[in-house]
């Protein structure tokens, strides 16, 4: 353990390096090459879910409800 210490104290000064102006541009253009685009059709989609499954369990109490009426 003591070894992984001392190879920390001995490079201590390359933590503090900047890397250039032009490495930080470089990652910026290629995180912006792989950015995806935002899909918002997907918002809309999970709402219809919501929506179509708050449909069938009214549906299904309803006719819960009027088996359970007609029985009675």
């Amino acid at each position: 353990m003591s070894d992984l210490f001392d190879f920390f104290k001995e490079n201590e000064n390359k933590l503090h390096e900047r890397p250039p102006e032009q490495a930080w541009a470089k990652l910026e253009q290629k995180l912006e090459r792989n950015r995806r685009p935002k899909r918002r059709g997907i918002r809309f989609m999970q709402l219809g879910v919501v929506a179509l499954a708050i449909l069938i369990l009214l549906l299904a109490a309803g006719l819960v409800w009027y088996f359970v009426r007609k029985m009675g």
